[in-house]
């Protein structure tokens, strides 16, 4: 299951440097955020198909450089586990929940999207309703490829796609962010867990 956190991780972490070059005029994702986190991780292994649910919330703020990702995951609706993710400026954390085991990483640099980020290929545009846009690009790292989709006026993720490897195995993930919001009304999603003291 850490493998698939793991993936989670890599993907908010990308989403969060997203950014569109589409724009006319300079916009970009709110400095702290924090929103519902909704999705599923594919992947097959050993000639089996696997899926889990993810349901979760996550949050930025990238004047501390800060990233976090709590959830729970679900698989045949059965319960499997709660995991958070934790990127400092220092150091980067990968927790089990339940079973309180923690992995320290090195730390991601983030930065705040904004639309005049250059490393992300335009694909398509749509009208999410009355006269709201949403702008959907493309981001290769690797082997990996992310779709990402954006509010037009104010840069807040609707969902993501990314397709890659890990470890051999194929996987998608695929996201859908909900109730993105300026700011940040529960500050403990930053705090680092006692047994991840390491």
């Amino acid at each position: 299951m850490s493998r698939h956190l793991s993936v989670l991780l890599i993907t908010l972490v990308v989403a969060s440097n997203t950014s569109s070059a589409h724009q006319a005029e300079r916009v970009c994702t709110p400095e702290q955020w924090e929103a519902v986190v909704v999705g599923k991780v594919a992947e097959q292994s050993q000639g089996k198909f696997y899926i889990v649910d993810v349901v979760g919330k996550a949050a930025a703020d990238y004047g501390k450089g800060l990233i976090g990702l709590s959830e729970s995951v679900f698989s045949q609706g059965q319960y499997v586990g709660s995991y958070l993710y934790l990127n400092t400026k220092s150091a980067s954390y990968l927790a089990d929940v339940v079973n309180r085991n923690c992995q320290k990483l090195p730390p991601v640099t983030v930065e705040q999207p904004c639309s005049d980020s250059r490393w992300l290929t335009y694909r398509t545009s749509w009208l999410v309703g009355g006269t709201q846009w949403s702008d959907t690009y493309q981001y290769n790292n690797g082997s990996s490829k992310t779709t990402v989709t954006v509010m037009r006026d104010n840069f807040a993720m609707i969902s993501e796609n990314v397709e890659h490897v890990i470890e051999g195995v194929p996987q998608l993930v695929t996201l859908q962010y909900g109730n993105m919001t300026k700011g940040i009304t529960d500050q403990s999603i930053f705090n680092i867990p006692s047994y991840c003291n390491i």
